[in-house]
């Protein structure tokens, strides 16, 4: 049994754009703030492309807008092998996963197994 067993984690990130619509297929966008400020840290080509977009307004089929992202990604479980190793708790093969450093096998509860080479095959 995986020793120092934790939860995994559920993190939520947010970005954000600011969009000029050429047409609906499309555009610039560039990395903004909530407010539609945009990033100091453009690259030049995206800072000469931003400025001509802002200058320009004419060209676009609609007025710059912010749109927003988010992503939800869940941090696996994960606990201690008795050789000392990290072992996330994820679906590497089978409904197991396997520690990095000693090869020992777990089910996704953490409980130790055999080596999957002993399994019994379901096929007849």
């Amino acid at each position: 049994m995986l020793k120092n067993v934790v939860k995994g984690s559920v993190e939520n990130t947010v970005w954000y754009d600011l969009n000029f619509d050429i047409d609906d297929c499309g555009g610039f966008c560039f990395p903004c703030d909530a407010l539609g400020k945009v990033d100091e840290d453009l690259n030049p080509e995206a800072r000469k492309n931003y400025e001509w977009a802002v200058a320009h307004p004419d060209k676009f089929c609609r007025e710059a807008y912010v749109q927003r992202h988010k992503n939800t990604y869940r941090n696996p479980d994960h606990g201690t092998c008795i050789c000392g190793a990290e072992v996330d708790l994820v679906d590497q093969y089978k409904g197991a996963c396997q520690c990095e450093k000693c090869g020992r096998w777990y089910n996704l509860f953490g409980q130790e197994l055999i080596n999957p080479e002993y399994w019994e095959d379901d096929e007849a």
